[in-house]
């Protein structure tokens, strides 16, 4: 490729103080080269926490460039969505709609008040519903505005729920856009925290072994750990440091030894599905216990700590204005994310056919058995033509079943995110197995359209 990139590049939520600073970092680190150049297209809805990101960016090049590392970007920002869009290349998406944290507490606290054994309520139970339910009607919009202003854009997505929202948009776009689910994939850091976890587990090996993690995003396996050289592993409890030739199984260690960690970290929760699976999942008991009805039992403390996220992002709001001000660098902020929005634009710009651990994108058979068109976390790989999921076939059986049983729900919950269907919703919540029984369903269902009425038109519309 040229030095000069032409594309331009949207940050829709670009005021987030993670994903949407975070995005940023990887612009200034690895994309600063490889995509310089670009336009840069800063938009969200909050003009306030817009600006003051825009300006810390601004900076950030400028002193870049003082310092003889010049960044070329062109910046631009906007509160207009169809400015922001027109002509686009790629979109990052990055939005909470509503306030994050109150939201949060009312689909954590609601659902559990009248009944329901949900442990998280982020992206699972009837918490992870009405989080769905509240992220479809800005995504439907950003989805009509790309077909209207940016044809043939990707759309690379880090809002959650990731699997319900990509799989509602190509649902809504397969009406108008075939294609669109092609451009769509959605993104998440958790196989990191697994590959972390094996790494601590086995000291260091992973870069001489072939790994594989599939399922559902936030519900994910690791179904493939083979070695490609000699490794060593270490001392983890009563099991002693060993050597294993090239064309090594590791799984057997793992279950042996994995149980050695959960137990320090306090986390029965994933040794009682090791044992019972055969498979570890990640990352920690949060987020697959969000899909496992009995998890309440082994991992009642996983409540989101609302306060903390709270407090952090008042800190870094303030960090934000303070490097503004001059009272601080931009060191604390300008550093790789770990996302891999920007990696995977530098690859289709590039045509470098990478392999991607992790992508959210469309089943079209890559795990047997589900549904084609739900949306699974597999291992990926980038070309010039995008992001393509490679074929993974059956999983083993056991998490086979609690995977289709998930999908199902997730069908039904974006069926009903999508047309605002109060029976749809019914039957969701009758499914969600932390949902004890009807009276319950309907009981949650209904206080939840009430008190988050202003984030859910689709069912304000049926009235």
């Amino acid at each position: 490729m040229s030095k000069n990139c032409d594309a331009k590049i949207v940050v829709v939520g670009a005021g987030s103080v993670q994903f949407g600073l975070g995005t940023l970092g990887d612009l200034m680190t690895i994309g600063s080269e490889k995509l310089a150049g670009a336009t840069v297209m800063l938009h969200d809805i909050d003009e306030i926490n817009l600006m003051r990101v825009k300006k810390v960016f601004e900076q950030a090049i400028k002193e870049s460039t003082d310092e003889g590392e010049p960044v070329t970007y062109k910046v631009e920002a906007t509160t207009n969505p169809q400015e922001a869009l027109r002509d686009a290349n790629y979109v990052i998406m990055t939005i909470e709609h509503g306030n994050r944290m109150e939201t949060w507490k009312q689909d954590y606290y609601i659902p559990t008040s009248l009944g329901s054994t949900q442990i998280y309520g982020e992206n699972g139970g009837p918490g992870g519903m009405f989080h769905t339910f509240r992220q479809v009607p800005p995504m439907l919009k950003l989805a009509d505005t790309m077909h209207d202003f940016a044809k043939g854009a990707y759309l690379f997505n880090y809002s959650n729920p990731v699997p319900r929202l990509t799989w509602a948009i190509n649902r809504y776009t397969a009406k108008f856009d075939p294609s669109f689910s092609k451009r769509n994939t959605g993104l998440c850091h958790g196989v990191g925290s697994v590959m972390a976890f094996i790494e601590g587990l086995f000291g260091g090996i992973l870069r001489k072994c072939e790994f594989v993690s599939a399922g559902l995003n936030h519900f994910y396996w690791v179904i493939k750990l083979v070695t490609k050289d000699e490794v060593k592993i270490r001392e983890v409890g009563p099991f002693p440091e060993a050597k294993f030739p090239a064309s090594t199984d590791l799984l057997p260690e793992i279950r042996k030894r994995a149980p050695v960690l959960f137990d320090e970290m306090e986390a029965p929760f994933l040794t009682e599905l090791l044992d019972i699976y055969g498979h570890i999942t990640y990352p920690g008991q949060s987020h697959p216990g969000e899909y496992v009805p009995w998890s309440m039992y082994y991992a009642m403390a996983s409540k989101y700590d609302f306060k903390g996220d709270a407090s952090h992002s008042k800190q870094m709001k303030k960090q934000m204005q303070d490097t503004i001000d001059g009272k601080a660098t931009n060191f604390w902020w300008v550093k790789q994310s770990g996302e891999r929005a920007i990696p995977i634009m530098i690859g289709i710009e590039n045509d470098t056919k990478q392999d991607e651990h992790a992508v959210n994108v469309q089943n079209n058979g890559c795990i047997e058995r589900l549904l084609d068109d739900c949306t699974v976390e597999i291992p990926g790989f980038v070309d010039k033509a995008g992001v393509h999921g490679k074929k993974i076939g059956r999983m083993p059986r056991g998490i086979e079943s609690l995977l289709m049983r998930e999908v199902l729900l997730q069908d039904a919950v974006v069926e009903a995110a999508i047309t605002g269907d109060y029976n749809v919703a019914l039957q969701a919540l009758c499914m969600d197995g932390t949902v004890p029984n009807p009276s319950i369903a309907r009981a949650i269902l209904d206080k939840m359209l009430l008190v988050q009425k202003q984030y859910l038109p689709q069912f304000s519309a049926k009235k």
